[in-house]
């Protein structure tokens, strides 16, 4: 017989269990305080797609250098990309495959596959 991850609730959740226990190293003692690191991006699949969102500031350490930075960059039409870091650098390589796989597109007429946009990817970073 398989016993319940926690048996103290009802019905046992390992969610909730998880939690207990990790608020439980924490017994006597401060429990850690959120920490503001960055970019933040999100993607959501669904049935007929995915969303992507992502905040649009970019920061010079603990300056707002741009309040409207792109962070979702197109690629082809049936691909986008996400970037964090240095923003000019993620433009530019972004640039560079949609126009790679642009070139694609018009000499085949059919739009490029993501294992594609991978393998272009791969040879510009690791040159």
């Amino acid at each position: 017989m398989i016993k319940p991850i926690c048996p103290h609730l009802h019905p046992p959740s390992p969610h909730l269990c998880r939690n207990a226990a990790f608020e439980g190293l924490f017994e006597g003692g401060q429990t850690p305080k959120p920490l503001k690191t960055g970019t933040t991006i999100a993607g959501v699949v669904f049935k007929d797609g995915v969303v992507l969102g992502a905040d649009t500031r970019a920061t010079s350490s603990e300056v707002v250098a741009d309040k409207m930075c792109a962070k979702i960059h197109y690629i082809s039409p049936n691909i986008y990309c996400c970037g964090a870091g240095t923003a000019a650098d993620t433009e530019k390589t972004t640039d560079l495959l949609s126009s790679n796989l642009t070139v694609f597109s018009l000499n085949s007429g059919r739009n490029p596959r993501v294992v594609m946009a991978v393998n272009i990817l791969q040879d510009m970073l690791y040159r």
